[in-house]
């Protein structure tokens, strides 16, 4: 089982932005020091959900502080740029890392930022399908020209090209059963949410598989990793009492930029599955203990080391899981408590899956 560190840049309350950059680079820099297999980056816009817009710049600062661990995009917003904008800066990622970028990539879920960049929600999943189109192209090395239904442009060269070929791994952020189906179809592999319960993540990957086997995928080479929030603590009792509130925290924000009744009002149709996850589980205040529970038991991994050594054999068991990106400094987690948890798991709780 492979093991990564995630990034989101958020921002309690209380903290200066500077402070947030400054640890999450730290405690992703130091993730390949204490043996984890990568680092994952999160983009997110106009909120303190989270503050790193832009993820290919710190990606390319932790490229420039690491030699080996690979570095994911957990996921690039492919709708906010022009697609070979995307293309180039993946490519010269790769070129700057020696290699070792993962290209994460989704069409995005919060109406406000698709309100700041002029962008068209309802037609996201179009405009997402046509600009994967054009990235895997440029990233080819040949010239090409495209004339798409959002995007046009003459015969041109994209350069620098991938050092990984044909390109580097491309998956592709699937919460919807529409999305799962169209990503196993076109032999992508895709990346788990951290808001589905287990027994959600099993069903989807019972889904995804057989159609990712129909479309080519290698199924036994492939990883498809998935997100879940993980904090070690060092009895059952403390991690449940640092981690709740961090917990609450995290919701609270999701709830304000992501719920059906978000800044923007409700999402259109064709995030219809979105509505239905958002009703369902964003609810941190109307009941905050069963909220915790639910929250313990399906959603994440948190208790003392055999707990989430146990926690973690049951996703093992249950749907093949195969690489984790844990995410320890969720919500109002201080750069104490991160750093704690990430020794604590990758030297108590990995060596186990090893």
């Amino acid at each position: 089982m492979k093991f990564g560190v995630f990034s989101l840049m958020q921002w309690p309350e209380g903290r200066g932005q500077d402070d947030v950059f400054r640890n999450e680079t730290a405690q992703l820099t130091l993730a390949e020091e204490q043996g984890y297999d990568a680092v994952w980056l999160a983009e997110h816009h106009f909120s303190r959900y989270g503050i790193g817009p832009s993820i290919h710049l710190t990606a390319a600062h932790l490229a420039a502080c690491t030699t080996k661990i690979r570095i994911g995009t957990a996921v690039t917003i492919v709708p906010f740029f022009h697609p070979i904008r995307v293309a180039e800066e993946i490519a010269m990622l790769d070129q700057l890392s020696g290699g070792r970028i993962d290209w994460g990539a989704g069409r995005g879920y919060q109406g406000h930022e698709f309100t700041g960049f002029g962008v068209d929600i309802t037609k996201s999943h179009l405009i997402f399908r046509e600009q994967l189109q054009v990235i895997q192209r440029a990233w080819s090395g040949e010239r090409f020209s495209h004339d798409g239904e959002f995007f046009r442009f003459p015969e041109l060269e994209v350069l620098p090209t991938p050092v990984q070929r044909p390109h580097p791994p491309v998956y592709i952020a699937a919460l919807s059963p529409e999305t799962l189906d169209w990503a196993a179809e076109n032999a992508y592999p895709v990346l788990t949410d951290q808001f589905s319960p287990v027994s959600r993540i099993e069903e989807n990957r019972a889904r995804y598989r057989p159609r990712a086997e129909a479309a080519g995928v290698d199924l036994a080479a492939t990883r498809l990793p998935t997100l879940r929030q993980v904090y070690v603590g060092e009895s059952m009792e403390k991690a449940r009492e640092e981690a709740g509130p961090a917990l609450l925290w995290y919701y609270r924000a999701l709830a304000r930029v992501g719920s059906p009744g978000g800044p923007d009002g409700p999402l259109p149709e064709n995030y219809s599955f979105y509505r239905i996850w958002g009703e369902d589980a964003l609810n941190p205040d109307e009941d905050r203990e069963g909220f915790l529970k639910f929250l313990f038991d399906e959603c994440t991994i948190v208790g003392d080391e055999a707990f989430c050594r146990d926690k973690l054999q049951e996703h093992q068991e249950r749907y093949g899981l195969d690489s984790l990106i844990a995410w320890q400094n969720f919500g109002s987690l201080s750069h104490e408590q991160t750093l704690a948890s990430q020794r604590r798991f990758i030297e108590k709780v990995a060596p186990a899956f090893a």
